[in-house]
């Protein structure tokens, strides 16, 4: 059974923080006596001694500097409690689930979750990292409730956000590199591919002509297959910013191909049910978007 309540640990903050009783009285607008009492009333019901006064100077006790950082989470809790209500009475989901394309740029990522972190009133996020049939089995089942997919099936629809450079990459003292004349198309059959798996478990089909080398290896996402590259074994498909903007992966280089192969992937954003999407998600759709808006890949 609770014996303080959280008001008491509201004037005891703000005794604190305003160093004193007779500040804190004016910031509450409240009187000074009342105040005192409050907190004296605090202490006798804990049994431990919080605050010293010495002349018109408020000190915490070692107990009370402990009990005062716990009474700022548990205030904290309390107004995100009470923020979580508004907006659920506003109709702001509580959770909201988002699918996309492993070669969106994760720079860009962290740059929308953090505007919605800011602007969001306390809706969790969940991000899943998905790879072609995976964004579109997000789509279709509705498993997410936007999605960043290359592939719109049909019966959906996407806002398009930008195209995504891919390019054939492996490492510079690779035969494909080494070699001083351009590579035909051909030859890549004849060479070690990585190649990235959707990880589903229905083959559905897909847009993105992927290269499909006769020897390959299989790997779970585009981080691992360059590290492979970096050890030097195989070529992959990559997106471009993925090496570009990375230092610590300079020894990657892309093929020089007689054919100048290369991908524009376009990204959508895709909202497998629109008729259920709230505040929260519209939010975050717009956030994709405007992150789009500015951005050249």
């Amino acid at each position: 059974m609770l014996t303080t309540t959280l008001t008491q640990w509201q004037v005891f903050n703000a005794v604190i923080d305003h160093g004193g009783y007779l500040q804190a009285a004016e910031k509450l607008n409240r009187s000074h006596s009342s105040l005192h009492h409050a907190v004296q009333k605090l202490q006798d019901q804990l049994g431990v001694r919080l605050l010293t006064v010495a002349g018109k100077k408020v000190q915490l006790t070692p107990i009370g500097e402990v009990m005062r950082r716990r009474s700022q989470r548990l205030l904290k809790d309390a107004e995100e409690l009470e923020q979580l209500a508004k907006t659920a009475r506003a109709g702001w989901e509580t959770e909201i689930t988002t699918a996309v394309e492993g070669i969106y740029p994760p720079g860009l990522l962290a740059d929308v979750l953090a505007r919605f972190h800011e602007q969001g009133q306390g809706t969790r996020l969940k991000v899943d990292s998905v790879i072609l049939n995976g964004a579109v089995e997000a789509i279709t089942g509705a498993t997410a409730d936007l999605v960043v997919s290359p592939i719109v099936p049909q019966g959906f629809l996407g806002s398009p956000l930008m195209a995504v450079r891919m390019a054939p990459y492996a490492h510079k003292r690779h035969p494909l590199v080494t070699n001083k004349t351009p590579v035909e198309t051909g030859e890549l059959h004849r060479h070690l591919q990585i190649v990235i798996s959707d990880r589903t478990d229905q083959q559905l089909p897909t847009s993105i002509g992927w290269l499909k080398s006769e020897q390959r290896w299989t790997v779970s996402d585009f981080h691992q297959a360059r590290d492979i590259l970096q050890a030097g074994h195989g070529f992959c498909w990559l997106p471009a910013h993925m090496i570009d903007k990375d230092i610590s992966y300079g020894d990657l280089r892309p093929l020089n191909t007689r054919d100048k192969l290369e991908l524009l992937v376009p990204l959508n954003l895709v909202v497998p049910a629109p008729e259920k999407l709230g505040p929260a998600g519209r939010l975050l759709a717009d956030l994709f978007r405007n992150a789009a808006a500015v951005t050249t890949i």
